[in-house]
């Protein structure tokens, strides 16, 4: 029988009764739970009698966003002054798949706001996009910047440079990877790689990172933790946007967008009868918000930022005003309520 660890970890996530073996291990895999089963145990001994690596190599990890798959280990060549990493993992993350334009603007639109904060906001051409993901773009994420503590040695997190733009599935434990080294919310797309180097007099040179360092007391996980979470402390507080627009205020939390709609007062009046029967709210298949009087728009955004779950969107009336809340499908902030450029 597979054994989860650590014990208190598998004890708290609650299995359904009616599942496979192997559904139950996938699912607690895609809960962070470390699942060892004997076929885990069986390749661990046939890695541990062969050579770790070759003659001018290093060891790196992949882990695969799909959570039923284990970690890989894989072994990479030693260049002289650099990452190569970012080199052996391009063909990797080169694909040839046509890219959505509202799916650019939605990801990149915050960081176009912090480059491009008194210029109109815009989002990458599609080309451009499209050119990248042929070539195939790595991102170097670091987790643990070493210093001569750690004898200036790092660890980074190696992602497909717009995994999000494609839309790829999230990696729970690559996710779990970055929270246990004081990185949370972080949202990780599609495969990942963990991988360590250590600056010297020649410059950055990759070296070995094992399966059992990505246990969260490992030296060199504790170091970061400690570490972002004292950075975390200095700064200030971080407001969640918000925004004001003709007919509506906006707000939004983790989970939720809410729109105070404000119902001009001749709008009111011009029919009698309670504004709840004359309201009409509609999500769409969660991409849009509509917000009619008398069938008259009040409120009208196409398409939204990012999409909402209609079945969990709800709107009731305060005095004059349609306050609409929408349940984000993805916990993640909002840049802007609605995409600016679609074509």
């Amino acid at each position: 029988p597979p054994a989860a660890a650590p014990a208190a970890a598998a004890a708290a996530v609650s299995e359904p009764d009616d599942m496979t073996q192997e559904e139950r291990v996938a699912y607690l895999r895609a809960r962070g739970v470390i699942v060892e089963t004997n076929e885990d145990r069986k390749a661990q001994k046939a890695r541990e009698a062969t050579p770790l690596r070759g003659e001018g190599e290093f060891v790196y990890l992949k882990i695969p966003h799909e959570a039923s798959e284990n970690v890989q280990r894989l072994h990479g060549p030693v260049v002289a002054g650099g990452d190569s990493l970012l080199t052996v993992l391009k063909p990797v993350f080169a694909d040839a798949t046509t890219l959505d334009p509202r799916t650019i603007e939605r990801e990149t639109s915050a960081r176009l706001e912090k480059m491009l904060s008194q210029q109109p906001l815009k989002a990458p051409s599609i080309k451009t996009m499209q050119k990248l993901g042929l070539e195939g773009g790595v991102e170097a994420y670091p987790l643990a910047r070493g210093g001569e503590k750690e004898g200036w040695r790092s660890v980074s997190l190696y992602i497909d440079e717009i995994g999000t733009l494609r839309e790829r599935p999230r990696n729970a434990r690559a996710e779990k990877l970055c929270q246990a080294a004081g990185l949370a919310g972080l949202s990780i797309h599609g495969d990942a790689y963990v991988g360590r180097t250590q600056a010297g007099p020649k410059g950055i040179a990759n070296c070995d990172f094992y399966e059992s360092e990505l246990e969260p007391t490992a030296r060199w996980c504790e170091a970061a933790r400690a570490s972002h979470h004292a950075q975390s402390a200095s700064l200030p507080t971080h407001e969640a946007k918000s925004g004001t627009g003709e007919h509506y205020d906006w707000s939004q939390t983790d989970d939720e967008v809410e729109v105070l709609c404000h119902v001009p007062q001749d709008w009111v009046d011009a029919t009698p009868g309670p504004l709840k029967k004359r309201v009409e709210v509609s999500y769409g298949k969660g991409d849009v918000l509509r917000v009619l009087i008398d069938r008259k728009p009040l409120v009208l955004l196409v398409p939204l930022f990012a999409p909402v779950d209609p079945s969990g969107c709800s709107w009731t009336i305060d005095g004059t005003d349609v306050v609409v809340t929408m349940e984000k499908r993805d916990a993640k902030e909002w840049n802007t309520i609605f995409l600016t450029r679609t074509a």
